[in-house]
């Protein structure tokens, strides 16, 4: 039984914890958060013992999870790459681009494996996306429009304020939230080489931008735009629409995860599907996990690299760096 350990034991956490216990030959077992109130729940939930100290739990778990604030992320990977521990950190790895380099570098050279929270790709929805813009069946991507939005998460499910503390968090929605953004934008587009962005902070958290709008150019001429917003309508938690256009035919996908995905050919025929008939057809083309934890402890078991891993995760900040760039020289393209 592979034991894993918690450090952080907020929402998220809470995620991957509920996706592991669907995996069979893991257990959380050690768990660890600042909170007292918050990590005895945890513990309580998961059949989980509270540890006395992130390096407690370190030390005694098979793998970790990071899932603190993001500033906390660098020295806990670094304490499990020092103890060998396999490691999985949430997103985004840091507060900036260096600090990211400096944590894939740290989880390379220590040879552990590592993976990211960048569920989205484990996506239905999103992966039959990518499938159809890489296929090569419907000729070539031109555009992507990929609009995302939720309240601001410093109320409501997320219980915490931590996202509206610069210190913390590092920036506000484009790095905390639209990471997986730019992440699925070049998986779907393919390599990115320039991007320009304008941002603006409706809300006046220092430091915290609210609105983003992004330019990406791919390699291969097709465009992509990205809107992120952070507002205060509370019957929208997490909502995404994105829109591919293809020379032959468009793809609109509503919903993070079973759709519903639509289709239009350029010979006249649409179709929408979701839920297990979208399971289905990806199925066919695709025999990649809808768990990305299980995937994490598979991958630990197997001895081989996990994915998306840390190289994949410091790609999406190469992205959101150049991005933030722009925007401080008033939307000047940046080259990436």
């Amino acid at each position: 039984m592979l034991e894993i350990g918690f450090i952080g034991c907020g929402l998220i956490a809470r995620s991957h914890a509920n996706r592991l216990k669907d995996v069979n030959g893991a257990k959380v077992t050690h768990v660890f958060d600042i909170d007292s109130n918050r990590v005895e729940k945890f513990a309580a939930l998961f059949g989980a013992t509270v540890s006395a100290s992130a390096e407690e739990v370190i030390a005694r778990s098979d793998a970790v999870y990071v899932t603190t604030w993001t500033s906390a992320h660098p020295a806990l990977v670094e304490q499990c790459c020092a103890a060998g521990k396999p490691v999985f950190c949430e997103k985004p790895l840091g507060v900036d681009l260096a600090t990211a380099q400096e944590m894939t570098d740290m989880v390379e050279s220590a040879g552990v494996v590592n993976q990211v929270g960048l569920v989205l790709r484990h996506s239905p929805s999103y992966r039959w996306l990518q499938h159809n813009a890489q296929s090569g069946q419907h000729g070539t991507p031109m555009s992507l429009i990929f609009r995302d939005d939720q309240y601001i998460p410093v109320q409501g499910m997320y219980a915490s304020t931590w996202r509206g503390d610069k210190a913390l968090a590092g920036a506000g929605t484009l790095l905390e939230h639209s990471i997986h953004d730019l992440d699925l934008i070049e998986w779907t587009l393919g390599d990115i080489v320039q991007v320009s962005a304008m941002t603006n902070n409706a809300h006046g958290i220092d430091g915290i931008e609210d609105q983003a709008s992004v330019m990406l150019i791919a390699e291969s001429g097709a465009h992509a735009v990205l809107s992120s917003t952070w507002h205060d309508i509370m019957s929208r938690p997490s909502l995404r629409s994105v829109e591919l256009l293809c020379r032959e035919a468009a793809f609109m996908v509503q919903g993070d995860w079973l759709g519903p995905v639509t289709e239009h050919m350029s010979g006249g025929a649409s179709m929408s599907y979701d839920g297990d008939q979208l399971k289905g057809m990806l199925a066919d083309v695709d025999e990649k996990s809808l768990n990305p934890d299980a995937d994490f402890v598979a991958a630990i078991l197997g001895g081989y690299a996990a994915a998306p891993g840390f190289a994949v995760a410091l790609r999406a900040h190469v992205l959101a760096d150049a991005a933030y760039t722009s925007a401080s020289e008033g939307g000047s393209p940046q080259m990436v």
